[in-house]
């Protein structure tokens, strides 16, 4: 396995770095994105789940999945992704969309009861606003605790400190740990295959602020809440999300996007509204 040499430099040394690479290199350079397709891979995805959710993190029970894959009644109706090292192959990082089902026991999302009734009236209208079918809640991102080690950021959900990047001991070549942005690629390309429009979703606060740092900043974005932890709900249309991104952050535009290939449906703006109306 190389060794990935973790470095700590200031906040003006990395926004310094932020305006002179190429992110997507660096990026692309170092992981890869893999949408979890076959049984194999979608295992994997469970593997990392496991490690994270159940080991790292008391937020299953390991008991429960003696096979130690973490996995829900929502996986069945769920898209699935990986980030990849390149030079390892090793399972970096894990995410899902959970997509409403075929049937009106399967229309609900995991933070739906808990979380969307404490959000504003505004939130709650556009939520029940768009169509059931092309809404998912992005869910179970996870980040590997031995890559975290490597980084030192053991600590850090999302496993990005905004003060931490690191060399690759193949190239020496900076490679910034923008895990989340990775997810998040893999998250539009999900989306673009299975034409969702609206994503919903429930994060730590300073995971929230680090993506609105990138560009990604949810329409809205609901109150504190005791939900696994201090979470906050959010809820965005995803083209308008993207198209601000490009204005505000063309560099993480062509990662996210793959300079244009992954571009998100626009929305049926004739569209009134659910048949299931939120909490």
């Amino acid at each position: 396995m190389q060794t990935l040499s973790y470095l700590h430099q200031n906040t003006d040394i990395v926004q310094n770095f932020q305006l002179q690479d190429d992110i997507s290199t660096i990026f692309n350079s170092v992981f890869k994105v893999e949408l979890a397709t076959c049984p194999k891979v979608i295992n994997e995805v469970f593997k990392v789940r496991y490690q994270v959710y159940c080991i790292d993190r008391p937020f299953e029970d390991p008991n429960c999945f003696l096979d130690k894959r973490e996995h829900d009644a929502y996986d069945p109706r769920s898209a699935h992704a990986l980030i990849r090292h390149q030079i390892t192959g090793d399972s970096v990082a894990a995410v899902r969309l959970v997509m409403a089902g075929d049937n009106p026991e399967q229309n609900h999302f995991p933070m739906e009861g808990p979380c969307v009734p404490h959000m504003d009236e505004r939130a709650q209208r556009a939520i029940a606003g768009a169509r059931r079918e092309q809404i998912a809640e992005i869910s179970r991102m996870a980040v590997s605790r031995e890559f975290r080690r490597r980084l030192n950021e053991e600590k850090s959900v999302s496993g990005i400190s905004k003060a931490a990047y690191y060399s690759d001991a193949e190239n020496g070549k900076r490679a910034m740990p923008y895990i989340s942005l990775g997810l998040f690629a893999a998250i539009l390309r999900m989306s673009v295959k299975h034409n969702i429009t609206h994503w919903m979703a429930v994060m730590e606060p300073a995971q929230l602020r680090l993506l609105k740092r990138f560009g990604v900043e949810f329409d809205h974005v609901g109150p504190v809440l005791d939900y696994h932890g201090r979470r906050r709900p959010a809820f965005t249309e995803a083209a308008s999300l993207i198209e601000r991104m490009k204005a505000s952050r063309p560099d993480v535009w062509e990662l996210v996007t793959d300079n244009g290939q992954y571009l998100p449906a626009i929305p049926d703006t004739n569209y009134k509204c659910n048949k299931i109306q939120v909490a």
